[in-house]
């Protein structure tokens, strides 16, 4: 895969500029996210082609932020945002691709916080948050748990966050609270790891990146858990932990 930056890409970084400009806090996620923040030889090993752009905003903001994306040219999917416009919105551009824009809080498998931590970077969200939204896919596939890897790679573990760093803390704050997630996204660095023998990487990137995966696992399992995580693994696999897609959609 080249390591050259695809229009779409551009496109999600000159929206977040856009919004900027107009007074909207707008971060990139997903997929692109993870290409930006990704250095050029891990692009051009697990980078892929990214058909759509996804953003997150603050709920307040929201408004703001549709009259911008129709200002450049979007087209608002209009009876999903009356029906979801309180926690998503969709745009499509007649160049085909979708922006998909989360308002604070992101639900899929698992609800995550987003919008607590959406100004800590300028252009995407902290290296954390970007892991969690990968990891927290209960039916994961190959593509999600490549972009996880491809974070993994280029962000070391510690107590910070920023520019090539993953923040420790805050994965375990998040997954300390919930059991359903914390086995969510456990199970799914085990299959990072299941992985990491099949992705063309070289030696000492492979095995950067199986110490990084065990430095996260060992890292969750330390963190505290709260009361209502000790309540919830007493039950554990016995009930489902996560949300279907359908469920998520109703």
């Amino acid at each position: 895969m080249s390591s050259e930056e695809q229009p779409l890409i551009a496109e999600g970084r000159r929206l977040v500029e856009r919004a900027a400009a107009g007074g909207v806090a707008a971060r990139l996620f997903g997929g692109i996210a993870i290409w930006l923040r990704a250095s050029k030889e891990t692009r051009a090993a697990l980078g892929r082609s990214y058909p759509d752009i996804d953003l997150v905003a603050h709920r307040k903001g929201s408004r703001r932020l549709r009259e911008l994306l129709e200002e450049e040219g979007y087209e608002p999917e209009r009876v999903f945002n009356a029906t979801h416009g309180a926690r998503r919105l969709l745009f499509h551009a007649d160049a085909g691709h979708q922006v998909d824009v989360f308002l604070d809080r992101f639900e899929m498998s698992h609800e995550l916080d987003l919008g607590a931590r959406l100004e800590a970077e300028p252009l995407t969200l902290p290296a954390a948050e970007l892991l969690l939204a990968k990891l927290q896919v209960a039916e994961i596939n190959r593509k999600d748990l490549t972009d996880a890897a491809m974070l993994l790679l280029d962000h070391e573990p510690g107590p910070d966050g920023g520019e090539g760093r993953l923040e420790l803390p805050a994965l375990g704050a998040a997954c300390g609270d919930d059991w359903g997630l914390f086995t969510t996204v456990t199970d799914n660095l085990g299959k990072v790891e299941e992985l990491r023998g099949e992705l063309p990487l070289a030696a000492p990137a492979a095995a950067r990146l199986g110490e990084r995966i065990a430095a996260v696992r060992d890292s969750l399992e330390a963190a505290p858990k709260s009361l209502s995580w000790r309540m919830r693994a007493k039950v554990g696999r016995k009930v489902r932990w996560y949300e279907t897609p359908e469920e998520v959609e109703r």
